[in-house]
């Protein structure tokens, strides 16, 4: 089975946001992944899926234009290249009719791990330095939101310790961790599923939800929790917090076991977290 992030426009932009899903469905992501192709946001679920990479195409690989030999300011760009002159940065950003990646000017030097502040999703800037970009609770109203500075993916390269996922279609790279070992992460940050290789680290929600709760991204739900459908307690279909475990042990760790629960695979394809299980019920 598999567990599948949500993330709705109105989590990373309804997204960080930030997550997907896996084999035990956990909510589609809206920082996961959304409905369109520029959003953010992200999901969770065992049953898996990133929503917001599922229309990543346009907007990173639309060809750039330029804002003039003077003012390359608000000229389209490809996020996965960073190709806008110095001094400017390629990030997404809510425009009049759609998500768009544009070059924006860089109005801050805080360094990736660094804390910062976003301008909002429609202002598009943050005080990152030119190599990173604000994660935070994404909010689409176009309010400021405050978050963590993570480095901007180029060319699909990362650290060693990290891994390149996207924000909507905006790449980053966020810290490996495993949920099992709680390592990997700061204190400001959880330890979510990222579909298809496995968890990274992303800037904490603010719900803090427990088990058996209600959630509706991967960061709904408390530091150490997984979003997911089939959790004891809730409806079938709905996404629900439960427990991580490890489908590699004999012993049945999971918290409602006495009433169900069994742990399941996430479905993470990173062969050092396929074990990474979540405590639901089985289909």
């Amino acid at each position: 089975m598999r567990t599948t992030w949500r993330f709705s426009l109105g989590a990373l932009l309804s997204a960080a946001c930030v997550l997907a899903c896996g084999t035990t469905n956990a909510p589609a992501d809206d920082t996961g992944d959304a409905a369109s192709a520029g959003d953010p946001s992200t999901g969770a679920s065992t049953g898996t899926s990133d929503a917001a990479s599922t229309d990543e195409s346009d907007a990173s690989t639309a060809a750039p234009t330029t804002g003039g030999p003077s003012d390359p300011g608000e000229a389209q760009c490809q996020a996965d290249l960073q190709d806008c002159p110095d001094d400017f940065k390629c990030v997404l950003r809510r425009g009049a009719a759609d998500w768009e990646f544009v070059c924006l000017p860089v109005q801050g030097d805080n360094h990736a791990g660094e804390m910062c502040t976003h301008d909002g999703v429609i202002t598009g800037t943050d005080n990152c330095d030119e190599d990173s970009w604000c994660i935070g609770s994404f909010d689409t109203t176009g309010a400021a939101w405050d978050g963590l500075c993570y480095p901007l993916c180029v060319g699909n390269v990362c650290e060693n310790d990290q891994r390149c996922v996207g924000i909507g279609s905006l790449p980053v790279c966020a810290p490996i961790c495993d949920p099992l070992l709680a390592i990997g992460c700061t204190a400001d940050e959880a330890c979510i599923f990222r579909e298809p290789e496995g968890f990274v680290c992303f800037p904490q929600g603010v719900d803090g939800a427990a088990i058996g709760e209600a959630c509706e991204t991967a960061i709904s739900c408390a530091p150490g929790l997984h979003c997911s459908q089939r959790v004891v307690g809730c409806a079938p279909d709905s996404y629900c917090c439960t427990d991580y475990c490890d489908t590699d042990s004999p012993d049945n760790t999971c918290t409602a076991k006495d009433m169900g629960a069994t742990c399941q695979a996430i479905g993470a394809t990173d062969l050092e977290q396929a074990h990474v299980g979540a405590c639901v019920i089985a289909e």
